[in-house]
């Protein structure tokens, strides 16, 4: 089935709309750990004790270089997750902004082809002339 360049013009208008609904955007990951503090009195220093916590953080990773952030209360832990969500919808939406594109491209390569007369899988290959063998010079 072919698409029409009327209809891809349509799809491109819907993806750019789409981009602006997705809001804004991080990359990284929300952590929530338990820790020991180390203190030799401390409760969480008796077995079975999970330790103070959770403390969530925010892990990310920017020119090989890890960056976390820790993440005090609630609404910045919701905020942050809504984010992350935000950029997994932004990676999907690059996906088929990347094919639509590309099917346009196919799409204009064929008018341009047709346009000359020619065919796209006709193309003739050029023949490789052998090497002559050169002696070793002896």
């Amino acid at each position: 089935m072919t698409t029409s360049a009327s209809e891809m013009e349509a799809q491109v208008d819907e993806l750019v709309e789409n981009l602006r609904q997705i809001g804004y955007f991080r990359r990284g990951t929300v952590n929530a750990f338990m820790r020991k503090c180390g203190k030799k009195d401390c409760v969480c220093n008796k077995p079975g004790h999970p330790g103070h916590g959770p403390q969530t953080t925010l892990t990310s990773k920017l020119d090989n270089k890890t960056f976390s952030r820790n993440l005090p209360s609630a609404p910045a832990i919701e905020l942050v997750e809504d984010q992350i969500r935000n950029h997994d919808l932004f990676m999907e939406w690059s996906k088929k902004w990347v094919a639509l594109n590309e099917k346009i491209s196919d799409l204009k390569l064929e008018e341009a082809l047709s346009a000359q007369g020619a065919q796209r899988d006709t193309v003739e290959k050029k023949r490789r002339r052998r090497s002559s063998r050169r002696s070793s010079g002896r």
